[in-house]
Parts: structure tokens; sequence; C-alpha cells
């Protein structure tokens, strides 16, 4: 389990920008994280009230990873430099209308196939 969740003001997502970002991003998970692509969940949401840096008009996203383990220092710098990268070049949103939060999850709290990854 990675869980990648972005929610993004732009009014919708082309079939085709969606495809990337799920794709690109699931990879990117798996590969940063060293989890099988088989766990990573993404989900994207358009059309979101984001109101960043006194301006709600221009492309912003918000954009959660979360994890059952641990995130490093040097291991969030790297996610967050591809995922920017990613967004920027797919839905034109520049890295400076960007926030990316990290949550580190312990095993019991997430379940999965009707256990938590704990059991």
């Amino acid at each position: 389990m990675p869980l990648l969740n972005i929610k993004t003001n732009l009014s919708e997502l082309s079939e085709s920008d969606l495809m990337l970002i799920q794709d690109e991003g699931s990879q990117i998970l798996s590969e940063e994280i060293g989890k099988s692509i088989d766990f990573v969940m993404v989900l994207c949401e358009a059309g979101r009230n984001i109101y960043f840096s006194a301006n709600a008009s221009e492309p912003a996203a918000f954009i959660e990873i979360k994890n059952v383990g641990a995130l490093s220092s040097s291991l969030s710098s790297s996610i967050t430099q591809k995922l920017s990268s990613l967004l920027e070049r797919v839905l034109s949103i520049p890295p400076s209308r960007c926030y990316l939060e990290f949550q580190e999850s312990e095993r019991h709290l997430w379940g999965w196939n009707g256990k938590t990854f704990a059991s």
C-alpha cells in the first residue's frame, strides 16, 4: 500500500492525461518506495475548489502520499521532485502551485482484503 491522492482545480482531466497520471504516478511510488505496483492506489479528483497563494483561478494541486512504513527525508524529496515534474508535464500545473503531504502509517491502521496489514 502506497496511496497517491491528487486533487486539482482543473475543471476536468482528459482520459489520456488521467491514464498518464495513474500509470506514471503508480510507477514512481512503486520504484521509490520499493513496493509492488500491485499495491499502489491512485486517486485523481478534478474540479476541486483550491484557493492557493491568494488565487483560485490558476491551476493548482494538493497531493497526498500515504504509506505503511517509513518515508525518509531523502525519499520524500525525490518523490516530490518526480511527482511535481509529472503534474507540470502532463497537466501544466507548475510545482510552485502544488503542495505535497506525506503520511506514514502503522501496519495495523490500514486494511486490505478483509484484514489489516499487521494481520
